[in-house]
């Protein structure tokens, strides 16, 4: 169960961030969405001061909004605005709420938040404030997931999908069964207080405390405060073998998949053999990383607000 930090909270003042570049609010549009925003706050008797800027702005908005009156910060954008947002508030006393206003929308889900942006807002306004894990990367903070492998490296290729969440899941796994046994397999060198490990791997993944055994295309995490990280490590090397991986993760059945390994680490160092920089994606943001680099949990480092903790709470 997680610890609730307080009772649900009320607020007479709320700032919040959006990324006017994320597709999903350029397609509402970005008026519309601030506007009716600060309609929803207002018929609770809050006040919204709603910034609206370009990604390119989000961390100086999110300093300001976090060093400001208002007493609690919220943030709209895709899973990459919301990684910044979590390094901007990790050990401060406000709160961070999450509209889900991105793509996939993992840190909203994984906080038990509606993926409906407007049916967030009265969720958000009775969530329990729960201490959440994040993951530093060399200093870096993330909420979710990283990958390596073919994937990023695809990614980093090609445009990046738009559209609704169904759409672009069907599209990423048809890239995923045809592009995977194309790209070379990373020698990748995992060493921790507990284990060194050496493995040659198509995909690599890396997830915040760890997953559930359910459907999905990045499954829900277990946990939000769980205070490990685990990275899942696939050894097959055929189309075939990858389509199957592919099937057992989205299907939840990998842990019976002989090929998937599966490791719990609260820090490690990651390295890659005659590699200098390889391809990740962290949180939806896509870039090379230069290695070997270190992974760390932070433990309870971040107030977020956590529909899920009154579900937890009262089973």
């Amino acid at each position: 169960m997680l610890p609730l930090t307080s009772s649900p909270p009320r607020w007479s003042r709320v700032a919040i961030v959006l990324n006017r570049d994320s597709g999903t609010i350029g397609r509402l549009g970005p008026d519309h969405v601030a506007a009716r925003l600060q309609e929803l706050f207002s018929l609770e008797g809050i006040m919204a001061e709603v910034s609206l800027v370009s990604g390119a702005e989000v961390e100086a908005a999110l300093q300001a909004a976090r060093d400001g009156p208002a007493e609690v910060v919220m943030v709209g954008g895709g899973d990459g605005t919301v990684a910044a947002a979590a390094t901007a508030m990790a050990g401060q006393d406000k709160p961070l709420g999450i509209l889900p206003l991105g793509t996939f929308n993992l840190a909203a889900r994984d906080a038990g938040i509606p993926l409906e942006w407007e049916a967030a807002v009265p969720s958000l306004l009775t969530a329990p404030v729960v201490l959440s894990d994040l993951l530093d990367f060399d200093g870096k903070l993330f909420c979710c997931v990283m990958v390596l492998g073919f994937y990023p490296a695809l990614a980093l290729g090609r445009r990046s999908y738009e559209g609704p969440w169904m759409v672009r899941a069907a599209r990423t796994a048809w890239s995923v069964f045809t592009n995977a046994a194309t790209f070379p397999p990373l020698h990748l060198e995992i060493q921790s207080n507990q284990q060194s490990l050496q493995i040659k791997t198509s995909m690599a993944v890396l997830a915040n405390n760890d997953f559930e055994d359910l459907f999905g295309l990045i499954p829900k995490r277990r946990s939000l405060d769980g205070g490990y990280f685990t990275v899942y490590l696939s050894r097959h090397r055929t189309r075939w073998g990858l389509f199957l991986t592919f099937v057992s993760w989205l299907f939840g059945w990998w842990r019976q998949d002989r090929e998937m390994t599966a490791l719990q680490a609260t820090e490690l160092t990651i390295s890659a053999r005659r590699r200098r920089r390889i391809p990740v994606m962290r949180d939806g943001e896509v870039t090379k990383l230069s290695v070997p680099f270190t992974v760390k949990i932070r433990p309870r480092a971040l107030p977020l607000l956590a529909p899920r903790a009154l579900v937890e709470e009262g089973s």
